[in-house]
């Protein structure tokens, strides 16, 4: 009897616990930025406590030399707006600067900041002060503002240009310089009552100028331009040597030197530029550790220097630039593959790929070679794979993303010049369009589509791509911008972009289908030739039971886009999309219910590993696992 009631008894806890348990399935957070802010510009008053700003009315503090950052002030500003520099002159008092006419001063390290009165909207995009009275302030439309007390009343003086002032440096109270559009030099020696142009010797815009003393300077910006003095008068043009990823010289943001031989450079596109003899010869640096644009720099000493960026990037050195440890970096992330169980690899903005082993606890970065938007990739085999984006990148590797080479050549136009890519006839042109998804139908058989219509495929493999042209009959579709691409095998297929194109092929691409009229779609899901869904634009998702020849609007518990859709099986569904919405049904679709999300951020893609487990990638590094 006894053991009949605890037989009982342990049923009932099972069966009581079992569904509790079931239920508690949910998306877990693996990867997400902390920082959210395209980081401006980074200051240090000694090796210990610095200051970070950025959009968003972003300000981090570290008083422990960068091991930790923490926001200021401790509630959140009462407004957003875009700071673009900081500046302490000692550990309590500094002031920081940005959009309409803001000016913040702090007299406790940071912990609070009170906005100033300017009397002006100017987007200010300097500060120097040299005192805890003196200091200036610049902006668009040759705007330079000078206080003598603070920052408690500002006075404007007088510039004769309406070039826009970026970057303003006062070594003390009366000598002072400027810098801007056109190549504008400014110098002052009466703490800027009267201001005289200097020949810079270039017309590129100068978006920082950095002096170490009233003789020693560097001036950069536009067009990878770098000029110098060495007697505060004179400026002559340096090398600078930067690449041109974009086919011109990238502009570098941001200078700074610890001596008058050791300076680094900030650039776009990640490139960091080193010097070791004043700026006769610029190096940049061969291992970049990102590729997004770098906005700020601040030399500590000769080993030690901090850099921020744009996508919340902070990079930090001690060997002088040898090495960096990428502190925070906020990878938009907008595609995904899992080969197996263990291998995985994710795309996104600025060339970013992540890649996994272990089947997504950690995710270590790639070097893709490429500074572009990446939409796409897939694989061949656990060593052969692609990856497709913007300015016609067709990237191949053969040793499992340890490298990554180009297979088209991004300054083609359309010539036909990559070997490995052939569009024919009036469509050639299309070769130089960006992609902006991938679908490996078998490890044979791929398609990319992407901008005007573009679209392409390999039957070998990768080894060669060809050009498709799917509107044969001059529908228009053929010129419409193609999002979304899935290959059920190596004949069935499914393509769908703006104005509501849905293109449907049968027999591997050689006739399609078309249609249009519906939503902005962003992804296409088959799970079967019958049975496929579409989504896209302010919460639409379609679906068809008949091969695409009648399509149903499903009801939608969200206004928000949605970016992807996959189903599991022919009722287990899922779509997600902007602002962390996530969408599950279990019906096949005829009811839609949001489902718990753990994030705020925009997502951009769902996919499935073997084994079961589900994937969603987004902006700010969001990785989660189901």
């Amino acid at each position: 009897m006894k053991r009949a009631t605890l037989y009982f008894i342990l049923l009932f806890l099972f069966l009581y616990i079992t569904p509790f348990t079931f239920a508690q399935k949910d998306w877990a957070k693996i990867s997400e930025s902390e920082w959210q802010s395209n980081f401006t510009d980074v200051f240090f008053v000694d090796d210990m406590q610095g200051w970070i700003v950025g959009s968003n009315s972003a300000i981090l503090n570290t008083t422990d030399g960068g091991k930790t950052w923490h926001p200021q002030p401790n509630r959140p500003l009462p407004f957003l707006v875009e700071f673009n520099k900081v500046h302490f002159i000692n550990p309590k008092i500094g002031w920081i600067v940005g959009e309409n006419g803001t000016v913040l001063k702090s007299i406790d390290g940071g912990n609070s900041w009170s906005k100033l009165v300017t009397d002006t909207r100017v987007a200010l995009s300097g500060v120097s002060f040299v005192d805890e009275n003196n200091g200036w302030a610049c902006g668009d439309g040759g705007f330079v503002m000078h206080t003598k007390n603070g920052g408690i009343s500002w006075e404007q003086q007088g510039i004769e240009t309406n070039n826009q002032v970026e970057s303003v440096h006062f070594v003390n109270p009366m000598v002072g310089w400027a810098a801007g559009g056109g190549g504008t030099i400014l110098h002052t020696t009466d703490g800027g009552e009267n201001w005289d142009f200097q020949t810079s010797a270039t017309v590129n815009t100068l978006d920082s100028i950095s002096m170490l003393n009233d003789k020693i300077g560097w001036s950069v910006g536009a067009g990878g331009a770098v000029v110098s003095t060495v007697d505060g008068k004179n400026w002559q043009v340096q090398q600078s040597n930067v690449p041109n990823s974009n086919g011109m010289p990238e502009p570098i943001w941001d200078v700074d030197f610890a001596n008058p031989s050791f300076g680094l450079a900030a650039a776009e596109f990640g490139v960091i530029l080193r010097t070791n003899d004043g700026g006769i010869t610029w190096t940049p640096i061969k291992q970049k550790p990102v590729a997004a644009r770098l906005q700020g720099v601040h030399m500590i000493s000769p080993t030690e220097a901090w850099i921020v960026g744009v996508k919340s990037t902070i990079l930090h050195t001690k060997d002088g630039g040898d090495t960096w440890d990428v502190v925070s970096s906020a990878n938009e992330l907008r595609a995904a593959y899992f080969h197996n169980d263990q291998l995985g690899w994710i795309v996104g903005l600025a060339g970013a790929v992540m890649h996994t082993a272990d089947g997504g606890n950690t995710w270590i970065p790639q070097n893709s070679g490429d500074v572009f938007e990446l939409f796409g990739v897939g694989f061949v085999d656990k060593m052969k794979g692609y990856i497709v984006g913007s300015n016609a990148a067709l990237l191949e590797t053969l040793d499992g993303g340890n490298t990554w080479k180009s297979v088209s050549d991004p300054g083609d136009e359309g010539h036909g010049r990559a070997k490995r890519i052939q569009f024919g006839g009036p469509n050639s042109w299309k070769s130089a369009m960006g992609c902006y998804a991938m679908s490996f139908a078998s490890p044979t058989h791929a398609w990319a589509v992407g901008e005007t219509g573009k679209v392409m495929k390999t039957e070998n493999g990768g080894e060669s791509w060809t050009g498709v042209d799917i509107d044969t009959n001059f529908t228009g579709a053929g010129f419409n911008n193609l999002y979304g691409v899935h290959f059920l095998n190596e004949n069935i297929g499914w393509i769908v972009g703006t104005a509501g194109t849905i293109a449907k092929t049968e027999d591997g691409g050689k006739t399609w289908s078309i249609q249009m009229g519906y939503a902005e779609l962003q992804d296409v899901y088959a799970i079967s030739p019958k049975k496929v869904w579409t989504a896209g634009h302010q919460g639409t998702i379609m679906h068809s039971s008949d091969s695409g020849e009648n399509w149903t609007e499903q009801t939608v518990p969200t206004d928000e886009n949605l970016n992807a859709i996959l189903f599991v099986n022919e009722h287990d569904g899922w779509a997600t999309g902007d602002k962390g919405i996530i969408l599950k049904t279990t019906d096949a679709g005829v009811t839609w219910l949001r489902h718990n999300t753990v994030t705020i951020n925009n997502l951009r893609e769902i996919v499935k590993a073997p084994n079961g487990t589900l994937w969603i990638i987004g902006d700010a590094t969001t990785i989660l696992r189901y």
